[in-house]
């Protein structure tokens, strides 16, 4: 659940995705102005493991969107736990289905855009039933040697920034690099 928006806040636009809030905010002055913030579901992500040395990002396509590169993941349906929402992600854009899982972050935006974000890390992949995309999805995957992801990371070429942060943190942080590996030589 994200962070909710202010007690006194009113919903003045209910989306398909999004719902738009306002509320008067007491200013340092004495004086009152109208804030505004958005309310989406939440998402997760799942940076999935080939090998210790590889993982499988997607270059995807959307509807009024031209190619990006990214993680598996998405919105997490009602009522959905986050884990759930991962596997489901996954199997959906790439086929694949993974023995390990471990939650490596879970983020709550609390800006103008209040949602919560988990990122998974998976490992022990196996192909499932094959991709189940999305009308408005075009997905290929892209098998990526670890090096190439931490360039890409430098270079700002993944959609995320939160993702990004955290490949460069388990690749450059001591602690984050030893939960990593612990995590892929688990068995």
């Amino acid at each position: 659940m994200p962070t909710p928006p202010p007690s006194n806040a009113k919903l003045v636009h209910h989306g398909h995705t999004m719902d738009l809030w306002q509320w008067e905010q007491e200013m340092f002055d004495g004086t009152t102005e109208i804030f505004e913030c958005v309310t989406r579901q939440d998402t997760v992500a799942v940076i999935p493991f080939l090998d210790a040395d590889t993982v499988m990002l997607t270059k995807q396509v959307q509807p009024h969107k031209g190619p990006f590169m990214d993680f598996p993941g998405g919105r997490l349906d009602h009522g959905e736990a986050c884990l759930d929402a991962a596997k489901r992600e996954l199997e959906e854009e790439t086929g694949y289905k993974a023995e390990r899982w471990m939650e490596w972050h879970h983020l709550k935006n609390k800006g103008k855009n209040l949602f919560d974000e988990t990122l998974f890390i998976a490992s022990g992949l196996h192909n499932g039933a094959g991709p189940h995309l999305d009308a408005g999805e075009k997905i290929e995957l892209v098998p990526t040697p670890w090096p190439q992801l931490k360039d890409m990371c430098l270079k700002r070429q993944l959609r995320q920034p939160n993702i990004m942060l955290a490949i460069l943190a388990m690749h450059f942080d001591p602690d984050a690099r030893e939960r990593l590996e612990d995590f892929l030589n688990s068995r």
